[in-house]
């Protein structure tokens, strides 16, 4: 099982890379919690296991792992920069792999997005009281209802191969309608 600190890790990690090579944004305390949220949901969903076994609470303004809300406190709504990373060995393969599919399918929405899908009406954070603990049962419920969130090695499996077939110089050929399409390619 993961550290929950750890989870946080890879989150600003990640946020911080995208932002030295995109000029995107740092990650916020936040977001932060959301993707805490979601990771710890997807978890329970595809492997019927926590990711971590922080508590998450049922705050005004949605679910919170309250150790790393307190870490990142200092920051409030800018964004947070680590240069202490992410251990290679801090999380397994399974974890991380769970770990790049939340991250692929929460990055396209915006932090005020993600706050929208935590506090759906019927959702465990809207369905437990003002600063108890999220039951994970409840988190687990809801997100084994939902549409599996897809995953990076599914999106390989689906992926159509083209196999060229070879004219007698051993050079290449593919299908006209792929051959068209790689025409801007050329290096001519």
């Amino acid at each position: 099982m993961a550290n929950v600190q750890d989870v946080a890790k890879f989150f600003i990690d990640l946020a911080q890379k995208r932002q030295q090579q995109y000029a995107g944004d740092l990650m916020t305390n936040l977001r932060l919690q959301k993707l805490l949220y979601f990771a710890q949901g997807w978890s329970l969903a595809r492997y019927g296991r926590p990711l971590f076994n922080a508590p998450i609470l049922a705050w005004k303004y949605g679910p919170v792992v309250q150790e790393v809300y307190k870490r990142y406190n200092a920051n409030s709504g800018n964004g947070i920069s680590s240069d202490a990373g992410i251990s290679s060995d801090a999380l397994t393969p399974e974890e991380l792999s769970l770990l790049l599919d939340v991250s692929r399918e929460y990055d396209r929405f915006s932090t005020s997005q993600l706050v929208d899908l935590s506090h759906v009406p019927g959702g465990p954070w809207a369905e437990t009281p003002q600063s108890a603990v999220i039951p994970t049962g409840k988190i687990q419920q809801y997100f084994s209802q939902l549409p599996p969130l897809p995953s990076f090695d599914d999106l390989l499996s689906r992926m159509e191969v083209i196999e060229p077939r070879r004219d007698e110089n051993g050079r290449s050929i593919f299908p006209a309608e792929v051959d068209e399409d790689w025409g801007d390619y050329d290096a001519d």
